[in-house]
């Protein structure tokens, strides 16, 4: 951990999928926080290394093992512990947007200004797979045959994730699950005061209604209908390209989560409620590195 935390930054990026700063920053704020703490045989650099590992890499434990040189129930301890603190740091940096401010991405630019001044995210829905027991895979089976968790996420303009709600089965259909996540009180979703105007942007997949702006429906809208030629011809597509170009920002903020944690696409045999709580933890490290290090090649890439 020494030689990687302290010498060339390129093993850190590799290994950990983050620079060494963040990294350091990140156990910093485990062990300040007394969410994570030293033992004799294992600092908190290394437990959080072999979290990062395992879900930054999908290794296995018998790959953990040897990469740290530890028995196999150690690498299991420790992996929980990190995830349990993961949790505690998404708690903390997955908050609902400021609703009183118009974010900068629209207040600066003239196109989205003033007609989506009281936009205050993107909101959308995304497959992670899981791994299922035989007797529960039909409502988690997928088109493609694997099974897989639905998750409603949404993010604000800067790429950081406000709100998540994991361990729906993979066939829910968005709609759905929006309905039922604002109608329970118990998942305190950030749902607009009716007042303030404010609203989140979504697809054609939700319904138009308080709190949630959709585009029009059987009009172009992907941003690759409009490339070339193919300028908008009435105010019905003026808007949806405008609409287009905003939401897709939660397409590319899933990305830059995936890409990161390769293990939201093909999931480790771990137990379904472990499955679901490693979301909202690889979402609260995509925050965290989204905070301190913006200039971070992935969310370039994206």
């Amino acid at each position: 951990m020494s030689a990687i935390l302290d010498g060339h930054p390129r093993p850190c990026l590799d290994l950990f999928r983050m620079e060494q700063a963040v990294f350091k920053a990140l156990v910093k704020e485990f062990r300040d926080e007394g969410w994570l703490k030293d033992t004799n045989n294992v600092f908190v650099e290394e437990q959080v290394g072999i979290f990062l590992l395992i879900v930054g890499h999908n290794a296995r434990n018998r790959v953990c093992q040897d990469r740290f040189q530890h028995f196999g129930e150690t690498i299991s301890r420790y992996f929980r512990k990190v995830l349990k603190a993961c949790l505690k740091l998404s708690e903390r940096n997955i908050q609902p947007p400021d609703l009183s401010d118009t974010p900068d991405q629209i207040l600066n630019s003239s196109r989205f200004y003033p007609a989506f001044k009281d936009c205050i995210g993107a909101l959308d829905g995304t497959l992670v797979h899981a791994i299922i027991d035989r007797d529960n895979q039909v409502p988690y089976r997928g088109r493609k045959g694997d099974c897989m968790q639905n998750v409603l996420a949404v993010c604000s303009f800067d790429m950081l994730f406000t709100y998540v709600m994991a361990g729906w089965e993979g066939t829910a259909h968005d709609s759905r699950i929006l309905t039922e996540t604002i109608q329970d009180p118990a998942k305190m979703f950030p749902l607009p005061p009716p007042p303030q105007g404010k609203y989140y942007l979504v697809d054609a997949g939700y319904t138009n209604k308080r709190g949630f702006l959709a585009p029009y429906r059987n009009v172009r809208y992907w941003l690759g209908d409009y490339r070339g030629r193919a300028t908008p011809q009435n105010k019905e597509e003026v808007f949806n390209q405008l609409h287009s170009s905003l939401q897709n920002v939660i397409e590319r903020t899933f990305g830059v989560w995936k890409a990161r944690f390769p293990i939201l696409k093909r999931m480790a045999c771990y137990p379904f409620d472990i499955q679901v709580r490693i979301v909202p933890a690889t979402m609260a490290i995509h925050n965290f590195i989204r905070k301190k290090k913006l200039h971070d090649s992935l969310f370039e890439q994206f």
